[in-house]
Order: structure tokens, then C-alpha cells, then sequence
């Protein structure tokens, strides 16, 4: 078999088991519409519909997904070198609310430099919340997954006081001011909402791309996320490119919820997010890490949740549908259909191979 030949197969495999995922979710979701009384076909033909027929559709998916692209590239980054950001959605929420306050607090910037100053402090915000898990787990040894996890919720609950207080706006709802007009992204199209972010997120995937495929950094981290010992080895200070690829992956989460605000609300909006943050570790994992990946799975999920929208309007079935099938999909990815391997006999080592059966953690900054 030629080396060509090999790629191929590659290729093929790391499509085909999310297209397999996605198959079997579905067809999970046509059996539980037909035991429900309702008509598969024409349930999804709203959803399908509802998501990538027409123009006005296409591009309602196209703005759900952007934040789900954005979240999904900043977990990659992190996935590659080892390390578990669970902690987008935290990320995404600081960012977000960095971006409206340097909307609707700074008056007569220029345009581009009003824009440019609310994505930069997006990200500094969001690589400053990432530093922190990073920082516990070199120097602790305190698990990234948990500490990421926890602070979700301080970030949630920090932003929900700060824009039910201090920078609520007059009124009922739990809103800053808009903000200037001068910091809000070009909109491509007015009728659905369409803005600038998705040239963006599409010159971010290349550029995260590049980066771990072409250059040194990227080079560190993905051999950190191999093997960490096998790196240290050869040279590589594994905590310092274990800090690095966590502060890159929560500069795009924050950058992630600046786009969101600037694009599309235009002001901070007390839980604006109906979990971006983990759509992307979804979109992330059923694109195996891959940047252009990513972009494809993120449309996909923006499509499921478009068109679920359709869907409950145009049939009895309840979005709610969508969401489990969504689910589904990550359970069988997860899974990578390992499972059936439970029913083989472990193999044994032959005795004296002076083998302890032991394997490494693949993990940054230190082996379990």
C-alpha cells in the first residue's frame, strides 16, 4: 500500500466515524418521532429546510454558528497540547462584556479602532481567566477540568452583577447601554443579521491552522499534547507551552464573546448565551481537533439549531428533540466507537518482557 494511499485512508476514517455519529443520531431521532405519533420525514425535511434552504435560512445559520466556531477553534488549541479548557463559556462571557463596555463607554473613536480595541481587550480578558487553571495545574498539579469548569460559573455570575448594578441599563431588563455605533462589526447582510464575524472566524481557523501545522509554537504543542515526557526530552519546556496554548485558547474565547456582542446584540445581555461555549468543546471534538473541521461541524450544529426552530413551528415536535440528537451525536464521537473493543480479551504480556503494562497520560506538565 502506497504512502498515498495511507493518507487516504486516513482521511476516511476521520470523516467517516462523525459521519457514522451523526447517521446513527439521526436515525435514533426518526424512531423516537414515529413512537411519538409524528412524521419522521416531514420533521426533518423542516429541519433541514429550516436550516440551508433558502437564503434568509442560510444565513440565520450562518450567525448561530459564528460563536460556535470561535468557542470550538479556542478548544482545539488547548485539546492539542493536552489540556482540557472547559472553561470557554466563562471566557466567552468576560470577553463579552469587556467588548460592550468598550462600546458604550468610549465615544468618538474611529470605527475600526473602536472595534480593534473591544476584540483586543476580549482577549486579554479571556487569556487572563485561562491563565488561572493553568497556572494551578503546572504549579499544583490541580486539574484544569475541574478549576475551568468551577469558574464558568464565578464569570456567569460576576457579569450577571455587573450588568444587574453597576452598568445596568434604566429599565426592566438586565442590559448595559447599547453600544456606539462605531464599535458594532459590518453587517453583510441587514435582513438576518449577518455580520463581519464569520470572515473573522474563518481567518482565525486558518491562522490556528497555520500556527500548530507551521510554526515552532505550534510544533511544541502539539509534541507537549503527545507526550510530555518524550518532550521534556528533547528540549521542550513543557509548562511554559502548556501556559501558552491555555492563554491563546482563552483569547479566543473571549474574542468569541466580543463577536457575539458586536455582531449581533449590540449590548451585554444578562445570559446571552445559550452555551456557545459548550457547543464549541461539541463542534471541537466531533472535528477531532481540526481547524476546517471545525468550521464545517460548527455550520452543522448552527444548522441544527436554526432549523429546530422551523422544525417545532412547522410540526408538533419540540426543539427540545434537536438538542438530545446533539447530544447523541457527541456521545457516539466520545465513544469513537471503542466500545466493541470491550469485548475482546485484553492481551497479555508475554512473561520477563520486563513490560508493566503502565502507559503515559497524555497530558501537559506532567505524566499520571
Amino acid at each position: 500500500m502506497t504512502q498515498q494511499d495511507n493518507v487516504w485512508r486516513r482521511i476516511a476514517a476521520g470523516i467517516g466515524r462523525p459521519l457514522l455519529a451523526i447517521a446513527l443520531a439521526l436515525a435514533i431521532g426518526l424512531v423516537i418521532i414515529s413512537i411519538a405519533g409524528e412524521d419522521p420525514i416531514e420533521s426533518y425535511r423542516a429541519l433541514i429546510g429550516g436550516a440551508f434552504v433558502g437564503r434568509s435560512n442560510i444565513e440565520n445559520t450562518l450567525v448561530r454558528s459564528i460563536p460556535v466556531i470561535a468557542s470550538g477553534l479556542a478548544v482545539a488549541v488547548a485539546f492539542a497540547c493536552g489540556m482540557f479548557n472547559m472553561g470557554v463559556e466563562g471566557q466567552l462571557y468576560l470577553g463579552a462584556f469587556a467588548a460592550a463596555w468598550i462600546g458604550f463607554s468610549i465615544k468618538g473613536v474611529p470605527p475600526l479602532l473602536h472595534v480593534l480595541l473591544a476584540i483586543g481587550l476580549s482577549a486579554a480578558v479571556g487569556a487572563a481567566w485561562a491563565y488561572l487553571p493553568a497556572i494551578a495545574r503546572i504549579k499544583w498539579g490541580t486539574s484544569e477540568i475541574v478549576t475551568t469548569m468551577m469558574l464558568n460559573y464565578v464569570a456567569q455570575y460576576f457579569t450577571s452583577y455587573l450588568v444587574s448594578f453597576p452598568f445596568k441599563e434604566p429599565g426592566d431588563l438586565q442590559q448595559t447601554p447599547a453600544i456606539f455605533s462605531s464599535a458594532e462589526l459590518y453587517e453583510l447582510s441587514a435582513a438576518s443579521r449577518l455580520h463581519v464575524g464569520l470572515l473573522l472566524v474563518v481567518v482565525f481557523a486558518a491562522i490556528i491552522a497555520f500556527l500548530l501545522k507551521r510554526t515552532a509554537l505550534g510544533y511544541e504543542i502539539r509534541m507537549t499534547g503527545l507526550s510530555p515526557s518524550v518532550s521534556r526530552a528533547s528540549g521542550i519546556n513543557t509548562d511554559r507551552t502548556a501556559i501558552r496554548a491555555m492563554l491563546i485558547s482563552g483569547a479566543i474565547g473571549g474574542i468569541a464573546g466580543a463577536i457575539e456582542i458586536l455582531g449581533v446584540h449590540h449590548r451585554f445581555i444578562n445570559n446571552f448565551s445559550p452555551g456557545y461555549g459548550w457547543d464549541g468543546l461539541a463542534v471541537s471534538l466531533l472535528a477531532k481537533g481540526n481547524p476546517i473541521g471545525i468550521l464545517l461541524s460548527g455550520i452543522f450544529y448552527g444548522g441544527l439549531q436554526s432549523g429546530a426552530n422551523i422544525m417545532e413551528f412547522a410540526t408538533d415536535v419540540p426543539k427540545q428533540l434537536i438538542d438530545s440528537l446533539r447530544a447523541i451525536i457527541i456521545l457516539f464521537v466520545a465513544a469513537d466507537f471503542t466500545g466493541l473493543k470491550l469485548l475482546k480479551a485484553k492481551p497479555k504480556l508475554p512473561s520477563g518482557s520486563g513490560q508493566s503494562g503502565r502507559k503515559e497520560v497524555k497530558t501537559c506538565g506532567r505524566n499520571v
